[in-house]
């Protein structure tokens, strides 16, 4: 009889773990709403204001489905799903006790970060808006009022303003940018170029900070501190600065010098 018992116990056992396997196994299989999560639009760029979202997300789907960009999201998303779930298990096992006793040390870790908060430094960060499609049309001016990306069919690495009114953004397949906005311009990326910009920058930039931080080609951290407490007592021709230009008009090719006060 006790075995009898024992045997009904363990097989009960295992229909549990059976079934468990199964719903962390469901859990983690990727569902079309989460894919659709991955890959919808995220409109947080400037100039993608006011957009037809739904709509977008829609083309989006469509445009997608069956590509290897597709099935490589649905692997990143059955990734994350198991990693929420490994974590909801192991929440599972955390006490009231030891949560409280984590909370205090944070509190405590918090109120010591604040004490030793620094706020009498200017710290600017300079993110140099949509940079790879700025350095082509300076180079491609024509490109000025189209619709135009940098990237491939593959990928895209930034687009111009035009482009965002259509939903077409960084980190966007180009086969489905051209879904969005059949008229794209999509420029291949030519790194050795934006390099020499970036550093064309960053040689002004270190007149305000030598020791800026470059964060990547078009990112950069710099103090402002000293050069602020400097310009104080700096005369007018100092605050003065020169920004030729060359250009072509009717033909002629000019040279433009633009005054500016820095005040």
């Amino acid at each position: 009889m006790i075995r009898e018992d024992k045997g009904k116990v363990k097989l009960i056992r295992k229909i549990n773990m059976e079934d468990t396997a199964k719903e962390t196994a469901d859990s983690s299989a990727p569902s079309d709403g989460g894919i659709l999560s991955r890959m919808a639009l995220n409109d947080n760029k400037a100039g993608m204001e006011g957009l037809d979202k739904e709509k977008i997300n829609k083309i989006i789907m469509e445009a997608s489905k069956g590509s290897r960009f597709y099935e490589n999201e649905r692997k990143k998303e059955q990734q994350v799903n198991q990693r929420i779930e490994k974590m909801l298990q192991q929440k599972a096992h955390i006490t009231e006790q030891q949560l409280k006793k984590k909370q205090h040390q944070v509190e405590r870790l918090a109120t010591e970060l604040e004490k030793s908060r620094d706020l009498s430094r200017t710290i600017v960060h300079i993110d140099m808006d949509a940079f790879y499609a700025a350095v082509e049309v300076k180079d491609a001016p024509e490109l000025k009022d189209k619709p135009m990306a940098v990237g491939s069919m593959s990928m895209l690495s930034t687009s111009n303003y035009h482009a965002r009114k259509y939903g077409v953004r960084a980190a966007m397949p180009g086969f489905i940018a051209k879904k969005l906005c059949p008229n794209l311009i999509i420029i291949p990326t030519n790194f050795d170029k934006y390099r020499a910009v970036s550093k064309e920058v960053q040689e002004i930039l270190v007149d305000y900070d030598p020791n800026f931080l470059p964060v990547s080609l078009d990112e950069a951290y710099l103090d402002l501190t000293e050069h602020l407490h400097q310009r104080q007592n700096w005369p007018e021709h100092k605050r003065t600065y020169y920004c030729h230009r060359e250009g072509v008009t009717n033909g002629t090719k000019q040279n433009t010098v633009d005054i500016g006060n820095l005040k």
